[in-house]
């Protein structure tokens, strides 16, 4: 049987080993007094993992029914991250960014260099959990604009991280607002920008060469002037996916599932998850079945051996995975963790890569071993 720690905690309280924007609720954040997901959507348990080099920025785009915030444009908004937990990295480039589309995103304020710390260092342990700014004066006024906030890390694997929330804005005569565009980096089609070391201009070249834009809630966004390439060409010249193209495959991705997956709502994206797995699995036997057509008997008895060994193991599991349990329950599996929702386990939610899940002190989190 897998070895298995098992601990109590509220949905709340899952601390990773990354660090997620939390106030405002980032998209969809469990507790915290955030709103639950919109129809056909899930909780985020993964909040603080990485973007996938391969997924949709910015992990969601169906929006919360209503802005978690209401701000006044040229007013000090302050940014929360999780209080708990997480690693810092040793800092990197942290941008706030704010969208009218969902597509193009500019800058509103950005922490270069030290996002987390007061200065250099190696530590994974943040200084600094919240940021205060003032919003410019000329953000044109909306009752669901998207605040994103995006970190490149300064240590460890090459990762982007990214969350969006829905806010209001009011208080503003300016039909659009005129910044940087938003920089993206370490993800599939875009430029890596390699570990700081001792140099924490390492990458900067990005952020200052980025266009300017122009967002307005009419949806429309016109480029000015710029230094430098664009950003989305990697060195070898070839077109990468915008930010509006990533967003275009992330709305089909949640268009498949709300029409394929048995249930729509709630564990919509874990059945998502278990249908990728179980074609991937008959893929990979169709393709065995093939090769070892031509094979000796003797091949043929071994492989049929292990494949029996391993649906037993498989049986089993799942038969411990589906013992009832009290919603809220946290445990760690393998490396990776489960949540008890409805009376059930939930599937295994990874942790980022390098990390492992641990249990203590009446809560669990992934943390580097």
């Amino acid at each position: 049987m897998l070895a298995r720690s098992i601990v109590i905690a509220t949905l709340g309280a899952l601390a990773s080993a990354h660090m997620a924007m939390v106030k405002p609720c980032s998209y969809y954040t469990p507790g915290n007094n955030c709103p639950d997901p919109p129809a056909g959507q899930s909780v985020d348990y993964s909040l603080t993992s990485p973007l996938a080099r391969d997924a949709p920025f910015c992990k969601y785009t169906v929006p919360y029914d209503k802005p978690v915030e209401t701000w006044t444009a040229g007013q000090t908004v302050d940014i929360e991250f999780n209080k708990d937990g997480g690693a810092g990295h040793g800092g990197g480039h942290c941008q706030f960014s704010i969208s009218y589309d969902g597509k193009n995103f500019a800058v509103v304020h950005e922490v270069l260099r030290h996002c987390f710390y007061n200065g250099p260092s190696t530590s994974n342990t943040p200084d600094v959990r919240s940021y205060s700014f003032a919003l410019p004066e000329d953000l044109p006024n909306s009752d669901n604009a998207i605040f994103a906030w995006t970190w490149v890390n300064k240590q460890g694997e090459r990762e982007f991280y990214c969350g969006t929330s829905n806010v209001a804005i009011t208080g503003s005569s300016s039909s659009s607002y005129t910044g940087k565009e938003m920089t993206i980096a370490n993800h599939d089609g875009y430029e890596t920008i390699p570990e700081f070391g001792d140099d924490y201009d390492t990458g900067l070249d990005l952020y200052e060469k980025a266009k300017t834009i122009t967002v307005s809630p009419g949806g429309s966004a016109g480029s000015g002037s710029g230094s430098g390439d664009d950003q989305r060409k990697e060195e070898s010249g070839t077109e990468a996916p915008s930010a509006s193209d990533l967003v275009a495959d992330s709305a089909s991705v949640t268009s498949a599932v709300a029409e394929n997956s048995p249930d729509a709502g709630e564990g919509a994206s874990d059945n998502t998850d278990a249908g990728a797995e179980d074609t991937s699995a008959d893929n990979t036997d169709a393709g065995a079945e093939d090769t070892e057509a031509g094979a000796e008997d003797t091949t043929a008895e071994d492989t049929e051996a292990e494949d029996t060994e391993d649906a037993a193991e498989s049986t089993d599991a799942a038969a411990t995975d589906n013992e009832e349990c009290t919603d809220g329950l946290m445990r760690c599996l393998n490396k990776g963790y489960q949540i008890c929702s409805h009376g059930k386990w939930s599937l295994e939610y990874p942790c980022s890569d390098g990390t492992t899940c641990k249990g203590e002190d009446g809560r669990i989190y992934c943390d580097f071993p």
